[in-house]
This record gives structure tokens, sequence and C-alpha cells, in this order.
């Protein structure tokens, strides 16, 4: 089928229940992008002061994003309707304690609070892909599938900031917590109701702690992650850093929006592209044209370029992640897939806070122009990992039964 071009996503979607399910995982994905914004605002107005409102925030994206590989080994043990269910009751009971102790001036359960409120979201993006790659079993056709989560994740990250800034500042402080706090849920219980699209769920014993992380491929694909959140990190940082100082602060916000428009249309056009090229070739080809493009930011003479190159790099970012959870999905086992998923996730993640931190960092010591060169040397990391590990790559794809098995938890 690699020769239907964007006739694949015709092909994937005709069938109504899949359609519903994007539905359902764009809506239950709304957390992810508004939650940290949403206590970024309403901490500030409740209390005052940034420093707690960047407190919150970063602890519930924190939180976020190190339940997930929890929640995916649970995910694919018993299947992903009771955490649904769980995320779907206790996430608005988190927000509403968040809100409670932000106007009763409780600075510390405010703290605690966003904990509870990251924990309590479900990994939907890895929940998703897992569900993709139960149910196509063409090589193409499940490309095109993780294009559409992958343009689906971007469309959360473009629309949901701007909504939640705006309720925030239009409506109430806690109007960003609010929609996370509905639309989220209502997302995950409208993904519940939908069995015919759910992967098996993994009845076996014994699923050992650490298994993945014993996988010399997949932790190749983990540190590549890693760097390339980084990377992300230190570059948002640096483009806030460099509007301020060219004195247009403004820009900023617009300037990362051209390159989330970027990688959804990189997505979208990557998921239909007709090759036949192997999931290392497709490694290869988006690793380097992530490095190229992104290293390349470091030479724009202004901020007015980074509206164009910012929109060429953009596009790079969702089909190196395309192919990164394709080959994870070729040497990973089905019984572990959602767990891999999340790990991949969480390592970005955990990645894009430690470049914003040091991002900051060097901003502050040398300024945006330095940082933009990190960002270049933390994108090259992907590509010299890959070309060095081609063979390793290889074996796990020459014995993909062998790989699987040594991976699977015992009994299997």
């Amino acid at each position: 089928m690699s020769n239907l071009g964007f006739r694949a996503y015709g092909r994937l979607l005709s069938v109504p229940s899949r359609t519903l399910m994007v539905v359902a995982g764009l809506l239950a994905r709304t957390p992810i992008a508004v939650l940290g914004f949403g206590f970024l605002y309403f901490a500030h107005a409740s209390t005052g002061s940034y420093a707690l409102g960047g407190l919150t925030s970063g602890l519930a994206i924190a939180s976020m994003g190190l339940v997930g590989p929890l929640a995916g080994r649970v995910a694919d043990r018993r299947g992903q309707r009771q955490l649904l269910l769980a995320s779907a009751i206790t996430h608005p009971i988190a927000i509403a304690g968040a809100i409670a102790c932000g106007y009763l001036g409780s600075m510390v359960g405010l703290v605690i609070m966003s904990v509870f409120c990251g924990v309590t979201v479900a990994p939907v993006g890895a929940f998703m892909r897992a569900r993709w790659s139960a149910i196509v079993e063409d090589t193409f056709l499940l490309r095109t599938a993780y294009a559409i989560e992958g343009v689906a994740d971007e469309i959360v990250w473009v629309f949901g900031p701007a909504v939640a800034a705006f309720l925030a500042a239009g409506v109430a402080p806690a109007g960003g917590l609010v929609l996370s706090g509905i639309i989220g849920p209502l997302g995950a219980l409208f993904l519940r109701m939908m069995p015919d699209a759910k992967p098996a769920a993994v009845t076996e014993h014994a699923h050992r702690p650490g298994q993945l992380l014993r996988s010399a491929p997949f932790v190749i694909l983990l540190i590549a992650s890693f760097a390339t959140g980084i990377g992300f990190g230190i570059n948002d940082l640096s483009i806030v850093s460099l509007a301020s100082a060219n004195g247009v602060p403004e820009l900023a916000g617009t300037v990362l929006t051209a390159y989330s428009i970027g990688s959804a249309s990189g997505g979208f056009l990557f998921g239909a592209l007709s090759t036949r090229l192997g999931s290392r070739q497709m490694l290869v080809g988006t690793a380097l044209a992530l490095f190229v493009t992104w290293a390349s930011l470091a030479l724009l003479p202004g901020i007015w370029w980074f509206y164009p190159l910012g929109v060429l790099a953009g596009a790079t970012i969702a089909p190196f992640f395309i192919a990164v959870n394709h080959i994870a999905h070729e040497i990973v086992s089905p019984a572990i897939i959602t767990e891999a998923l999340a790990w991949l996730n969480t390592l970005v993640i955990c990645g894009m806070s430690l470049g914003s931190f040091t991002g900051g960092l060097i901003n502050d010591a040398a300024g945006p122009r330095t940082a933009f060169v990190v960002v270049a040397c933390a994108v090259a990391v992907p590509i010299l990992l890959v070309l060095l590990s081609l063979r390793v790559f290889k074996t796990a794809e020459r014995h993909p039964a062998e790989e699987a098995g040594s991976r699977m938890p015992a009994g299997e």
C-alpha cells in the first residue's frame, strides 16, 4: 500500500470508529498542553509570584511525564479502560483541589496539588499509538497512523495554550485549569467507550522492572529523544530571550506557533509519503533533516528569519518522532508497547524541562546566540547516535521475533 499517498488517511479513517477514536484522543490530550500554562497563570494571579507559577507549572508537567511509563505498564497488562476511567474521575478532583488551595492562599497546598494534577493525566499519546499498533498491520498505514497522532499533538499545542491564556486573562484566572479538568476527562471517557479499537489486554504475570532499559536499540531511541527534548527546551526559551533582546517580546509566541504549524504540516506530509524505505533509513533521514534545519537556526541574523526557518525546522519534528515510534514498534514486544511509547514521551518531556533550565542559564550568561549553538549541539546527538548504531538496529530488525521474545515477561 506504499503508493496510496494522501489516500492513506482516507483508508485509515474510513472506519467511523477510528475517526471517533482520533477525536476522542484529541480531546483527551487537552491537559497535556494546557495544564502547565494553567498553573502558571493561576498561581501568579493567586499569589503574585511568577516563581510559584513556574514551580507549579514545572511540577505538573514533570509529574505528568514521569507517571507515563507506569501507566503504560498497567495499560499493557490490564488494558486502557481502567486508567482512562481513573483519570476521568481523579483529574477534575485534583483540579478542584488546586483551585481551592489557590483561592485560600495556600502556596504549599497549591504546589502539592500541582503534582496530583499531573499524575492524574493519562498518557494519551502513548495510548493512541498503542491502539493504532494493535489495529493496523500494514507498515505504511501504521506510519500514516502515527502521523495522525503527531498532527493531533501539534494541534493541541498550537491552540491549547492560546485558549488557556484567553480564559485566564479574559474569564477567570483559573480558566486554563478548568479547561483541563473538563475537556480532558470528557475525552478520556469518550475514548473509553470504544472497545473495538482497544488493544488486547495483557494478562500474563511478572513484568520484569527495567526490561525495556536492557534493550540497546531502545536505549538509543531514549537517549536520542532526551537530547532532542533538551534542544527543544533551550530553543523555546531562547526564542523568548531573542525576541525580548530585539524589543519585540510579543513576537515570541507567534514564532513558536510557526514551529508548531511546521511540525503539523511536516507530519501530515510525511504520513502520506510514498516510499519503500525501511524504518532504519527513515530514522537516519529524519534525524539528519532535524540536525540540518535546527543547526541552521544558529546562523540566522534576526528574529524575523525565525518565521520561515522556524516553519522549516518545525517540519522535521513530527517526522523524526514518527520514525522513532515506528522503529520502537518493530523492536519492542507488543506486550509492552504502551510502556515503551510512554518512556519515549517521558524522555522528551524531561529533556525539554532540563533544556528550559539550561537555556535560562546560557541566555543569562552568554545570550541567545550562544544558546542556539548549544541547540545545534543537542540536535546533533540523535543523528550521531543513529549512524553509530545502525548495526544494532539492523540486528533488531533482522531478528524481530528473537528480540521480542527476549523482552517478553516470564511465562510468555
